[in-house]
């Protein structure tokens, strides 16, 4: 049987010298921090850092120690004065430090092995430094088991006696190791309040492990080598932000209602902004064009926050829609659709719902001609609005990069969202000009790192297909082609259907089942017609709704509404009120209520006569 895992390729060795090679090995390639908040009463949750140092080593090498520390490093820098009286000031602080110790020639351990979890000696050509197994000396376990015992006990030796008689590891001050391959596991929990891993023009927050072998010997270098761990911060598992929108529904000096829709808070590089537009005029108002924008600020502390510096509010365009143009879009791969309205001909509705080029019939209003009756009504709009990713922002100059959202209190990146819409409607001294506005809504959300995708921070949803025979093809990240990291996830388990395929079984049918709640539109992954969009949350919802694209646009409005007149008389209303209000009281009418008898109740009287009304009952004359 074929295996479907393929073995990962091997990575470049941080170090190497003198015929021994050090390399270390990550189990995961990126850790993800849990949350935004960091103040003391947040939830915390740790990320498990883990992988494996490994020693090749070709020829007998004698070594002093063997370390791995795990170091964190954020560095905030400040120029002062201007060239060529330029100082530079640089503030570094250790954010956590921790040391793997695994080997060291003067611990007691060092005289009964390596410290190595495991141990593949290489095998010579004539057969030396090879232990043969049990099975080639046809010994049963038992056997086995009490001749290692007798010879570990032949081994033990005294105080300050050893193994061969000579000096000790720790006199000798170093260990010879055969030629072979050394693995040392290691493993470090990470609290979710440490800072992410940053990168800024003034400041950065950086992870390393460094590895370092000594050797003995004068003319015996050491051997340094590190390789950095990402550190990346996701919003909370309990958290809503990716799925939660921002609504805004406001008027604008009653000429203009708008509804915006952003299908969520917080929205990984690369990936696609979701933004549905109900535009409902209320006068001749005109619609000139529609812009996109996404400001950066950033912030720099020091010296225990009493030094401040804050950078020029960077301000990057990503999308605009014109009423004379077709969309454009500063990052390739937004696209537009107009769901209804926008003075779209009704013969091509359906191909400006499906995101194609239509020609509108007033090239100067989104809004379409509202001199008319065929246009009246409102326009439903949907943006998708492409964000930046790492090859865009490598391509671009710094005033256009983007970076993600941080939690660092010396070094802090946040993001707005800017919706722009110009407007103009008629001036009220002169009808035959227009006045020409601009409104402007602002609203904060996060950008997260390209890597902080659904498919990489979550678990498959139950509704998920499975995955195909050749393996599932995993991207370093959620930006539009980004590299392949690997050809099948260390995850993926193949079950009886998968197999049964593999085997050429075509009656093995997947059972897709429907548990789980659409992916938003913005998370990585493959376009899926039947994801829930924006413009789904301006609609009435329903408990069993139609599909969406099952409901047709309306026609267009040809009659005017009907008259008062013709609904209520003006002569004769207060008959009209009168014969409504007899209706209204003959629906409330029930014979069978009237047929019900009295209840009685336990310990009254019930429905007699009281005896005391028979009592003849005289009054007094008044005075007396």
């Amino acid at each position: 049987m074929v295996s479907s895992v393929k073995t990962l390729p091997e990575e470049k060795p941080v170090a190497s010298g003198g015929g021994v090679n050090v390399n270390i090995s990550l189990t995961e390639p990126v850790l993800f921090l849990r949350g935004f908040e960091q103040n003391d009463n947040s939830e915390r949750s740790t990320a498990m850092l883990r992988g494996t140092l490994v020693l090749r080593i070709a020829k007998p090498a004698k070594l002093k120690a063997i370390t791995l520390k795990f170091r964190g490093k954020a560095t905030t820098k400040w120029p002062e004065g201007i060239p060529p009286k330029k100082v530079d000031f640089e503030e570094v602080d250790t954010l956590m430090s921790h040391t793997w110790p695994f080997f060291n020639s003067q611990f007691p351990t060092a005289e009964t092995g390596t410290g190595a979890d495991r141990v593949d000696l290489y095998k010579s050509s004539g057969g030396l430094g090879s232990s043969p197994n049990n099975s080639s000396l046809n010994l049963t376990s038992k056997e086995a088991k009490r001749l290692s015992l007798q010879v570990n006990q032949s081994r033990s030796f005294g105080k300050g006696d050893t193994p061969s008689g000579g000096p000790s590891v720790a006199q000798k001050g170093y260990r010879t190791f055969d030629p072979g391959e050394y693995t040392y596991n290691f493993e470090l929990p990470l609290d979710s309040h440490l800072p992410e891993t940053i990168d800024v023009e003034l400041g950065s927050v950086k992870y390393e492990l460094e590895a370092t072998v000594e050797r003995a010997g004068a003319f015996r270098t050491n051997l340094v080598g590190s390789k950095e761990v990402t550190l990346i911060r996701a919003p909370s598992e309990g958290s809503l932000e990716q799925v939660e929108p921002i609504a805004i529904s406001r008027s604008w000096e009653d000429q203009l209602h708008y509804d915006i829709v952003i299908s969520g808070k917080s929205f990984p590089l690369g990936a696609q902004v979701p933004i549905a537009f109900k535009l409902t005029p209320l006068a001749k108002v005109q619609c000139h064009r529609i812009k996109v924008f996404v400001t950066e600020n950033v912030e720099y502390f020091c010296n225990n926050k009493r030094v401040h510096r804050m950078e020029p509010v960077r301000k990057v365009q990503l999308f605009e829609k014109r009423a004379d143009g077709p969309p454009t879009s500063t990052f390739p791969g937004s696209t537009m659709r107009i769901v209804s309205g926008g003075g779209v001909p009704y013969d091509q509705r359906a191909a400006a719902a499906r995101g194609e080029e239509v020609q509108t019939q007033d090239p100067t209003n989104l809004l379409g001609n509202l001199g008319g009756d065929a246009n009246v009504g409102p326009t439903e709009m949907e943006f998708n609005v492409q964000l930046p990713s790492c090859h865009n922002m490598r391509d671009k100059d710094k005033l256009a990069r983007l970076h993600f959202d941080t939690t660092y209190q010396n070094i802090q990146v946040h993001h707005w969202i800017k919706l722009v819409m110009r407007l103009s409607k008629p001036d009220a001294t002169d009808p035959t000009k227009r006045r020409h506005f601009e409104i402007s809504i602002d609203s904060p959300f996060h950008i997260l790192s390209c890597q902080a995708t659904q498919a990489n921070t979550a678990l498959p949803a139950y509704s998920s297909p499975e995955p195909a025979i050749g393996g599932t093809r995993v991207p370093e990240c959620g930006c539009p082609n980004a590299p392949i990291r690997r050809s099948s996830p260390t995850g993926f388990v193949p079950t009886l259907s998968s197999m049964g395929r593999s085997r050429g079984d075509s009656n093995a049918t997947i059972a897709i089942p429907q548990l789980a709640r659409p992916q938003a539109a913005h998370i990585g992954g493959p376009t899926d017609s039947n994801v829930q969009r924006p413009i789904h949350l301006m609609r009435v919802p329903s408990f069993n709704p139609p599909a969406f694209s099952d409901e047709e646009p309306p026609p267009p409005l040809q009659t005017p509404p009907p008259l008062y007149e013709t609904i209520a008389s003006p002569t004769s209303g207060l008959a009209d009120y009168f014969s409504r209000l007899s209706d209204a009281y003959d629906d409330d009418s029930d014979p069978e209520r009237n047929d019900r008898g009295r209840v009685e109740i336990p310990l009254t009287p019930g429905g007699r006569t009281n005896r005391s009304m028979d009592e003849r009952r005289t009054w007094l004359p008044v005075g007396q």
